[in-house]
């Protein structure tokens, strides 16, 4: 893989996903439905993104000093998108666990 592909989106992009992700779960919490997924599906979500090419695994989460890993395509720290209902592997590699996304008039969760 080239170098120039495991570049990180711009801020401008990152900054959208990030927005667009906290307004589904605001929407799912105001009509009383999934916002968090179970762990266990949170850590399926976890494998299949660790097994992913477009993971960048060496870059550190500037809250937890930690490496967590980031995602080329939505720049997102995947260990924490995993454990959002509402959130969506931007390459489709894992649905939203919420049917929020889905469903325009409202969510069946809940």
């Amino acid at each position: 893989m080239l170098e120039e592909e495991r570049k990180l989106p711009p801020a401008s992009q990152m900054i959208r996903d990030l927005a667009t992700t906290h307004w589904k779960t605001l929407g799912a919490w105001i009509r009383g439905s999934q916002t968090i997924t179970t762990q266990e599906e949170a850590e399926r979500r976890w494998e299949v993104c660790k097994k992913c090419p477009h993971l960048l695994y060496d870059e550190v989460n500037p809250d937890t000093n930690k490496k967590d890993g980031r995602c080329t395509h939505c720049g997102c720290f995947m260990n924490v998108k995993v454990h959002y209902a509402v959130a969506e592997c931007p390459i489709g590699n894992w649905p939203a666990s919420c049917k929020c996304n889905k469903n325009k008039e409202g969510c069946d969760d809940g």
